[in-house]
């Protein structure tokens, strides 16, 4: 009873061991696929960069409060991850706009605006042949969309635009407005928030745009002093909660 006892443990041990074994490759392949795929987005977020030089660390910055106004509301790893992708890549497109436009000093006129315009289209087409980036061309092609539909690519309305896109303009114009630029000075956070709330609810959804002003201040605190090599640090931490990697 006991050598047959044995026996069948190890037939069982011998039928299970390819089943593990199994498990455990298909475990590695994913993690290589999720970190090649990870660093083709750095690849094309450092390639925006080199065209625009203010890409850099405004891709950090919103990727990362993104991330946490993402969780603050509520959204699941997946949604979360659509965000990330969506924030970092935003205006991927960029990298098809003409130097004389992107690189322009002063303003654009009408056909050169136009030109503009289109690197959310761009920025869709450029990733669209990457089954993972999927989740991110709702940010990606909607960033620009304004509540009450006078926004562009399609001129979506309320609802109508994705929820990370909706989510994303608020961080996007947050960021916007407070970043020091050549050719602006930075705003103080309380005027920030001013002129966002006189935007609402023609740019930004009203309710989202009120749960952000609750965590704005802790927000802005949390970028206000950091470089790009403190920013990285961040993103990576955000990144391995997120993804996992």
């Amino acid at each position: 009873m006991i050598i047959e006892t044995t026996s069948l443990l190890i037939g069982l041990s011998g039928t299970a061991l390819p089943s593990w074994l199994w498990v455990k490759e298909r475990s590695n392949k994913t993690q290589m696929e999720l970190e090649y795929n990870i660093k083709v987005a750095q690849s094309l977020g450092h390639a925006a960069t080199l065209r625009d030089h203010e890409t850099g660390a405004h891709n950090l910055r919103v990727t990362y409060i993104s991330s946490l106004f993402g969780e603050y509301l509520g959204l699941d790893r997946i949604h979360l991850r659509a965000l990330m992708k969506g924030a970092f890549l935003h205006d991927v497109g960029k990298i098809g706009i003409p130097d004389n436009i992107l690189q322009k000093e002063g303003p654009l006129n009408e056909e050169e605006w136009q030109t503009m315009r289109s690197h959310p289209q761009l920025g869709k087409t450029l990733v669209s042949q990457m089954p993972w980036f999927e989740d991110a061309v709702p940010v990606i092609l909607y960033h620009h969309e304004k509540f009450d539909g006078s926004g562009y690519p399609h001129g979506l309305k309320g609802d109508l635009i994705p929820l990370e896109a909706r989510i994303f303009t608020i961080i996007d114009v947050f960021d916007a407005l407070l970043a020091v630029r050549p050719y602006k000075k930075g705003l103080f956070l309380e005027e920030v928030l001013a002129l966002m709330q006189q935007e609402t609810p023609s740019h930004f959804d009203p309710q989202l745009l009120q749960k952000f002003i609750h965590v704005a201040p802790d927000l802005a605190t949390i970028i206000a002093l950091k470089d790009e090599e403190e920013l990285q640090s961040l993103l990576f931490a955000r990144r391995r909660k997120i993804f996992g990697i």
